[in-house]
């Protein structure tokens, strides 16, 4: 008897930690969590990688019109004086076309060769911009000019 309600003992202990834990993890990462506005991404100083900057701009609307809210937003450019813009550039969304499980993007610019140089830096934000904002699962292709752009 003295066996067993040592290990009843014991058992109540863990449950115990558990539940704290379990609090100290919803509180410390709980706000992180809840954010449902935007999350985008945008080349740092450097431009070598790409940081988070949230904006409290949730995007409304089916699935189509959150990607377009997304991608428009993400083309304003950075509010930060760490980031810098996504291109350098005029480009502008010409559309945004949903599939099933995909999202279609075109843009237009007229400046193409000097954009190309910027394109996988580009492609990298408005795709982890996309994904990190809007929940699913889905495949994004982007067109520049008409084109699609690897």
């Amino acid at each position: 008897m003295d066996t067993t309600s040592h290990f009843e003992h014991k058992e109540r202990r863990i449950l115990a930690l558990l539940l704290v834990v379990g609090v100290a993890v919803v509180i410390w990462w709980g706000p992180t969590l809840q954010f449902n506005g935007m999350r985008l991404y945008f080349p740092d100083k450097n431009g070598k990688s790409l940081k988070l900057e949230k904006r409290p701009i949730a995007p409304l609307g089916n699935f189509e019109e959150k990607a377009k809210d997304t991608v428009e937003e993400l083309l304003l450019g950075p509010l930060s004086r760490n980031l810098q813009p996504v291109a350098h550039v005029d480009i502008s969304l010409a559309r945004v076309v949903a599939g099933k499980n995909a999202l279609y993007i075109d843009f237009t610019t007229k400046d193409l060769p000097s954009f190309s140089s910027e394109y996988a830096m580009f492609k990298a934000a408005v795709t982890k911009s996309l994904h990190d904002t809007i929940p699913g699962n889905f495949y994004i292709y982007l067109y520049i000019n008409g084109t699609l752009a690897r």
